[in-house]
Formats: structure tokens, sequence, C-alpha cells
């Protein structure tokens, strides 16, 4: 099952593999069903696990039914965590104040789907497909999918195998949700992070290489101008200048 932890008060340090996360007070983690996470408290901490088997659905529809904008980058993390919002915290601080209800299904079930209709109208589409990437399947919304798991394939059939679809299948639904062909829209998102990274201070084409898999200069280089308009170190001097 998807576990949740709400933390609120104290920290929490979650350790899945060699990703360490700390969660601090008015924070909360959405933990995928199948993998093994170590949660830790660093203080005294006061946590609410919701544990979730069943599709998070409200009102006819589910969290999921959202469109993202087009070119949205959303970061691939083995412990997504968001900031809890105040309407959140009092709901989850009055969860049990009548100790009689605390036992009661059919009350936790009820506030579960007040929880969620929070979450659904607090927070943008791209946040719910980050926090809840691990629930997603192809199913529920094609293009959270995909911008979920493209980074997890080396290309597009391991793309299509991912989302259990025959190649030509799988490149007919992404023309229709994304007007593109699936090898160009990779490419695009692999420019969008290297322009990131510039943008936050990497000014070491080196090391850009090596994180993108370019083993020549010269392929980095057309790479960026096909996608960029600009080579490496315009980009990296543009960003210097301001």
């Amino acid at each position: 099952m998807v576990r949740i932890l709400f933390v609120m008060s104290g920290a929490l340090m979650i350790e899945h593999g060699e990703t360490m996360c700390l969660v601090t007070s008015r924070q909360y983690v959405c933990l995928a069903r199948g993998e093994r996470f170590v949660a830790t408290a660093q203080d005294e901490a006061n946590i609410v696990v919701l544990s979730l088997i069943h599709r998070i659905e409200f009102c006819e529809q589910d969290i999921f039914d959202k469109v993202m904008p087009y070119d949205t980058v959303i970061p691939n993390e083995d412990v997504p965590k968001l900031a809890m919002h105040p309407s959140i915290e009092r709901l989850l601080e009055g969860l049990f104040m009548i100790p009689e209800m605390s036992g009661c299904s059919r009350y936790h079930k009820m506030k579960a789907t007040e929880l969620f209709m929070m979450i659904k109208v607090l927070y943008t589409p791209t946040e719910h497909a980050y926090f809840f990437q691990s629930m997603i399947q192809p199913q529920d919304n094609f293009r959270v999918f995909v911008c979920n798991n493209y980074d997890k394939a080396q290309g597009v059939a391991e793309l299509a195998a991912l989302a259990g679809m025959s190649l030509s299948v799988f490149k007919r639904r992404f023309a229709e949700h994304f007007n593109d062909s699936v090898y160009h829209w990779m490419m695009r998102q692999k420019a969008l992070k290297i322009f990131s990274d510039i943008r936050d201070g990497e000014d070491s084409t080196k090391a850009l290489m090596n994180k993108y898999g370019f083993r020549h200069y010269t392929q980095f280089s057309r790479f960026c101008k096909n996608y960029l308009q600009a080579t490496p170190a315009q980009l990296i001097a543009s960003i210097k200048e301001g």
C-alpha cells in the first residue's frame, strides 16, 4: 500500500536505498508501495500516517484528472515532499479530538475524502503529479505518466514498454496528447534540464556532458544549438552576464 506521512511536529529522516530525506514539521511525504523505507525520528515527533489501498476518488473524478501545462518538468524523487497547507494542518489536528470516533472506519474514510478534496484544490496539477508520481499509471493520465517516467527510459521503445503499450500504440497516444514526436519531446526535456542546471550555476561543460551522456563536445554543442539555440559556452556566458 501507499503511505502518506504528515509530520505535525518534530522531524523524520526517511531512508530509501542511498536516498536520505529530512522531513520537518508541517511537511508530508508520499512513500510508494512495494518499496522499503526506514523512518527515524530526529526529535520527539508527532506523525499522522495515512495508508492507501484504493484509488483517490471523490466527486466522480480522481485527483489525476487535470492537465498540466505543456513542457512541464516534474522532479523525479524517491521521497516526494510537500509543505503542509494550514487548512490541512487544522484538519489533521482535529482528527483525534473525539476519542470515541478514533476507532470508526467510516469517520476516517470521511476525513480522508475531505483531506484529498483539500489537496486537490490547494495544490496545482503539477504538484499532484510530483507528489503522487508513484501512483500514476498511463490509464489514469497519459501525459502525467509520461512526464513522470520519461527519464527512466533510455529511448522511445523502453518508455513504451514502461507504459505497457506497443511502440505503435504508444506513439499514436503520445502524438494525441503532446502534438509532437516522442523522440523530439524527450530531447526537448533533456535540453530544458541542461538549461535549468546552467541557470542554477553549473558552469562546467564537462560536468554537464557527463551528467547527460554526451561523449564529445561537438555532439553536446550541436545538441544545445538545436534545442536551446546557443552553444553551451554561450548559454553559460549569458547566465553569468545576467
